[in-house]
Parts: structure tokens; C-alpha cells; sequence
């Protein structure tokens, strides 16, 4: 019989430790477990209280931290012109320049010769690093990647006549160009460009000729925007039908263009032979090579950035996170060009893109009983076109003026042509170089196509609702618009109405108290031109303008601003008055207005009255107050 084992007390108390430990354990994975089934079902009762998608993707809190502190750098004036350019200094001074230099474009031509951007590195005797936009006569042969020196005027772009008009001058200078030069001599040095650019410019001017050469003009400029973004012949009217029909994306390159050529990369990939992986990770050099052809415009490179993330994370078996790429793509654009944050391309660009990601979903989503696959296939461009379109809209009223009403059905017409047009354009290109008639054989085609979404175009455009104009909202009003939609389609039950009737409130106090404190107001602007002054007078509301001709030109462009002004003010009735001028041209340009035109010759003084007080303008801007009980405004 064997003699039971003797513990030792040390053994004992290590297995009273170790059930004591296991206990707890139990204990504390009950307590925990508890809780985070506690915590579940208050989550699931409130869906205000799960984290927001921003806080869970890093990227994308990184960008709005970025994107913050660039505004907070634009309202202290860091980006200021006179801050970030030396070359205005040279402006004040009516002198010719020498600047030395590298062209860092393709010429383009122009009316008067052809222009480029030139990266300047000296201006007479000082060093700089700055971009100038060169105007100089058609003669000179000049190219991407010279090193030049040339002499001539510098001086400022054109500000905008009228406040909210597009102005050129803060256009050019989110751009980093903040001078024009006039060339009056051109010398020579030198050529260094960058390879990859230089082949990508070399494809871009080599797919223009082809399509000039076998297209007509009418169709070659509609192809050439399509294919590599080349709006240069277009024509304004043209352009005008397409804005006005809601297809102006069309002709920008933009994520549409860069995922149909992805695409067809990635498709020709496959039929060599290769892998999804391989023919994923191959594609996006040709992608980028694609988007840099295109002038490696904001909308190309977020597409470009998206669809190699999207590549990439198919490559590496992992699911595509979009709204990680979406911000990935605007940090890397702002890196390099911080000031493209506050452009309408970098605005309408991510707005269809985050419409159509955010919103696509559900409004595809009603549509599910549909069964036949040709009306779904319809339907889901229809969701598309609305989910872009939604957060577009707005946009569009703040840097247009206008809205287009016939966008929706357009868009289902024409985009999926446009689906068509883009792989047989690279195909066509394709065999230019080994069978012309196969070359000859789809350009008809692609013509046939062309034509039929001009007519559709031209058919949309042309009814008198196509586009309904809209005063330019300040920016709370499309604050106030955007986070109206995102309460409307987050929270659920009373919540979505709630906080939605507090967004409208808001927006009609926001609209309706500055009229009423307005109301009895008296006030004066006057907006100086080159050759017009224009004096608007406001009394109760309502506004009237007196344009006085100060010179023999008659000035078409500052017309047009006075025209855009009116659209944007919202100022859809008012008396004008015109002193100067001749009565043809004005006619000819201004439609649906009452027009007043002084008989005899040109005044040097206008003298204005309202009621019993009395005051006088000259056309320096100086005015003169009787009663100071009314106020004056000069612009």
C-alpha cells in the first residue's frame, strides 16, 4: 500500500494562490463581459452616440486638423499676395525686367501669340523662385523643360470690377502665379526637363494632332477635353451650353475619365496573362503617367491617388477603405499646393465625390424591385447623377450663380456615352501608328457619337428652364445646407426633424433679419473700372445704377462683370442708367433690362439726390455728405 504524499505547506498555499487568481479571473471576464453587452444595447438604442467614421480612419482627422490650420493661416493673411511674392515689388515700377528662367508648361495659343508658366530664378540682379505667367508673340519657339532669359513689362492681373464676380487676380494667385510678364525680347539657353514630364507633355500634344488631324474642328474640340483635358479651342458658347446642361464635368478629367482608363489598364493587364495583383500594382504607373498628360489637374490626381489606393489594397487582399483615400488624396495635393484648398476645382471635385460615396447608396437603394438590367443599369446613373449632384448643387450657386434644372436627365444621356468615347479615343489613338484605316474606321464612329451628345447638349441647353439663377450664398448658408443634410439622413425619429428645423430657422433669420434692418437704409457704392465707373445707389431694398463711359472703349468685359454682379446680388430688378455710351452697343450686349441712356455729351460730374439730401460724386471716388444721418459706401 502506498503511503500517501506529505504537501508541503509552500505547495499548498501556491494552490490556494492559483484557485484564488482563477476566481478572479472568472470573476472580472463576467464583469466585463456585462459591461460590454450593457454598453452594446445603449449604442444600439442611440445611434448619435457611435463614433463618427472621421475618428476611426486617422487619415482623415489628420486632413480636417490640415485643412484647419490652412484656413486659420488664409484669415491672418499669410497667403497674401503681397506676403508671398517678391516679384510685385518690380510691378510699381514702369520699367522693363530681365527675368531668367525655366518653362515649366506647354505653350498654349493664344489670340494675341501663346503663353506658359515660367519658374523664375533671377529678375535683373536678384535670385527668386517664383512662377510668372508669360505672355509672348507667336514667334519665339519655345518648349516645356527651356531655360530662358527674356526682357519685357511686369505687372499685375486684372482684380475683379464688382465683388463676388469671378476674379482673375485671386485665381491666378491660389496658383502661386501673382505676376504677368509682357515678353519684348527672347534669348535662348538652354533645355533641362524633367523626363517623365516631358514624355507625358510629348503624349498629351501628340493626341491632339491625331485628333486634329482626323476630326473635325466641332467634334476635335469637344474629343480633345474628353480624352487628355485639352479645353484650349473650345468654344465659349460651347462651353456655355455644357454648364448650362449640367455637363461641364464631361470636359474636365476627372475621376470618371481616370477610373474608365484604370480600367482599360487594368483589363489589357489581365488579357496579357497576369495576375489581379500584378496587373494592379502595374496599372498605377500608367495611371499617374495619365493623370500628369492631363496637366495633372486637382481632379486627376485625387482620382489618380484614389484608384491606386483602391489598387493597392486589392493587391494586398485588404478591402478598399475609400474614405481614407479620399483624404489621403487631398493631403498629398495640399502638401505640395497648400492654396488649392480654396479653389472650385479642389471644392467641386471632392463635393461629387463624397455625394456620390455617401449618399449613392441609398438612393440606389429604391430602386431595388427593378429587375431588368437595362433600366438598372439607367437607374444606377441616375443615382449617381443625384448623389454628386446634391452636394454639387450648392457649390455651384456660389461660384456660378446658376443651377441647372436639366442636369439629371442629361447626365443619364450622356455619361454612359462618355463611358463609350474614352477606351475607343485610346483605341483609335492606338492604331494611328500601325493602321490608319482602322484609325479613320473609329473616328467616324466616335463622330457619330460626338455629334449626338452635342445635340443632346445643344437641345438642353436651349430650353428657357435648363438653368434657373441664384444669388451667391454666403458661406453659413452652405454651412448650414451641408450639416442640414447630414442631420436629415444620420439620426432617426425625432432627431432628424429637430435638428433639421434648427438648420432652416436659422437659414430664413439668416435671410430675412439683415432686409428688415435694411429696410429703411440709404447707401452708395461706386466700382471704378479701367473705362466705366458704375454708381449703385440703394434705398429701401431696391437698387438702381448710373455707368459712366470715361473713355471712347467700350468695355465688353467689364459689362459682362456688371451682368455676373447683378446675378449674384441677387438683384433680378433695378433701374440702369447709362451716360457715354453708345446705345447699339450696349443693346447688343444687355437683354431683358430697363435701360436709361443720357442724351448729350458726357458729364465730368454725376450728381445724384435722394429725397432732400443731396450727394456729389466725382469719378475719382470722392464723395461729398450734406446729411450725416446717411451713409455712404465706396468700394
Amino acid at each position: 500500500m502506498n503511503k500517501p504524499v506529505k504537501t508541503s505547506p509552500k505547495t499548498k498555499f501556491l494552490k490556494r494562490l492559483t484557485r484564488i487568481a482563477s476566481r478572479s479571473t472568472k470573476f472580472i471576464q463576467n464583469k466585463t463581459a456585462g459591461l460590454k453587452t450593457s454598453f452594446m444595447a445603449m449604442t444600439a438604442k442611440t445611434k448619435f452616440l457611435k463614433t463618427p467614421v472621421i475618428f476611426k480612419r486617422p487619415v482623415i482627422t489628420v486632413f480636417l486638423f490640415y485643412a484647419a490650420f490652412l484656413i486659420f493661416l488664409d484669415c491672418i493673411g499669410i497667403f497674401d499676395p503681397q506676403k508671398q511674392s517678391f516679384l510685385l515689388y518690380f510691378t510699381q515700377y514702369n520699367k522693363p525686367v530681365s527675368v531668367e528662367g525655366k518653362v515649366i508648361s506647354n505653350p498654349e495659343i493664344t489670340e494675341y501669340g501663346q503663353k506658359f508658366i515660367l519658374q523664375a530664378k533671377r529678375i535683373n540682379e536678384f535670385s527668386v523662385n517664383e512662377k510668372i505667367l508669360v505672355n509672348s508673340p507667336a514667334g519665339y519657339k519655345i518648349s516645356y523643360g527651356d531655360i530662358i532669359n527674356i526682357e519685357g513689362a511686369i505687372s499685375k492681373p486684372k482684380e475683379a470690377d464688382f465683388p463676388l464676380v469671378f476674379d482673375y487676380r485671386q485665381y491666378l494667385a491660389r496658383l502661386g502665379i501673382y505676376t504677368l510678364f509682357r515678353v519684348y525680347s527672347f534669348e535662348y539657353i538652354e533645355s533641362k526637363p524633367n523626363p517623365v514630364k516631358k514624355f507625358a507633355l510629348w503624349l498629351q500634344r501628340d493626341i491632339v494632332k491625331k485628333i486634329d488631324n482626323y476630326f473635325k474642328k466641332a467634334y476635335a474640340d469637344i474629343l480633345k477635353p474628353i480624352i487628355i483635358g485639352d479645353k484650349t479651342s473650345i468654344d465659349p458658347r460651347t462651353k456655355e451650353n455644357f454648364i448650362d446642361a449640367g455637363l461641364m464635368h464631361v470636359l474636365v478629367v476627372s475621376g470618371l475619365h481616370v477610373g474608365f482608363v484604370g480600367a482599360m489598364i487594368l483589363v489589357i493587364l489581365k488579357l496579357c496573362g497576369l495576375s489581379l495583383k500584378k496587373a494592379s500594382l502595374l496599372s498605377i504607373p500608367f495611371i499617374f503617367l495619365y493623370a500628369l498628360a492631363t496637366g495633372a489637374n486637382p481632379p486627376a490626381l485625387r482620382a489618380a491617388i484614389m484608384f491606386s489606393s483602391i489598387l493597392i489594397a486589392l493587391a494586398l487582399d485588404r478591402e478598399p477603405l475609400i474614405y481614407n483615400s479620399l483624404a489621403l488624396s487631398a493631403i498629398l495635393i495640399l502638401l505640395f499646393q497648400p492654396q488649392q484648398l480654396f479653389t472650385a476645382s479642389f471644392h467641386m471635385s471632392y463635393a461629387a465625390t463624397i455625394g456620390i460615396i455617401y449618399f449613392y447608396k441609398d438612393i440606389f437603394g429604391i430602386f431595388g424591385d427593378i429587375k431588368n438590367g437595362i433600366l438598372k443599369f439607367f437607374c444606377g446613373v441616375f443615382s449617381v447623377t443625384v448623389s454628386a449632384q446634391l452636394l454639387l448643387i450648392p457649390v455651384c450657386m456660389y461660384y456660378f450663380g446658376k443651377v441647372s434644372l436639366i442636369s439629371f436627365a442629361a447626365n443619364i444621356i450622356v455619361v454612359p456615352l462618355i463611358g463609350v468615347i474614352t477606351p475607343l479615343g485610346f483605341i483609335f489613338y492606338f492604331f494611328t501608328f500601325i493602321f490608319s484605316y482602322i484609325s479613320l474606321f473609329l473616328s467616324v464612329i466616335i463622330s457619330i457619337i460626338l455629334h449626338f451628345i452635342l445635340t443632346a447638349v445643344n437641345i438642353s441647353a436651349g430650353f428657357s428652364f435648363s438653368t434657373a439663377a441664384a444669388a451667391k450664398p454666403e458661406i453659413w448658408q452652405l454651412t448650414l445646407f451641408f450639416v442640414f443634410l447630414f442631420f436629415i439622413t444620420r439620426f432617426k425619429d425625432k432627431k432628424r426633424f429637430i435638428f433639421s428645423g434648427i438648420c432652416l430657422i436659422i437659414s430664413f433669420c439668416g435671410i430675412t433679419v439683415p432686409k428688415f434692418i435694411a429696410k429703411d437704409r440709404v447707401a452708395f457704392n461706386i466700382y471704378r473700372g479701367q473705362n466705366i465707373t458704375a454708381v449703385q445707389s440703394i434705398n429701401n431694398g431696391l437698387s438702381a445704377f448710373m455707368l459712366y463711359q470715361q473713355t471712347d472703349r467700350y468695355d465688353k468685359y467689364y459689362i459682362d462683370s456688371f451682368l455676373q454682379f447683378l446675378s449674384f446680388s441677387g438683384i433680378k430688378k433695378a433701374e440702369i442708367s447709362f451716360v457715354g455710351f453708345n446705345e447699339t452697343d450696349v443693346s447688343n450686349q444687355i437683354k431683358n433690362k430697363k435701360m436709361i441712356f443720357a442724351e448729350g455729351e458726357k458729364p465730368e460730374v454725376i450728381k445724384l439726390s435722394v429725397e432732400e439730401n443731396k450727394i456729389d460724386f466725382d469719378m475719382a471716388g470722392n464723395a461729398e455728405i450734406f446729411d450725416e444721418k446717411q451713409s455712404v459706401i465706396l468700394l
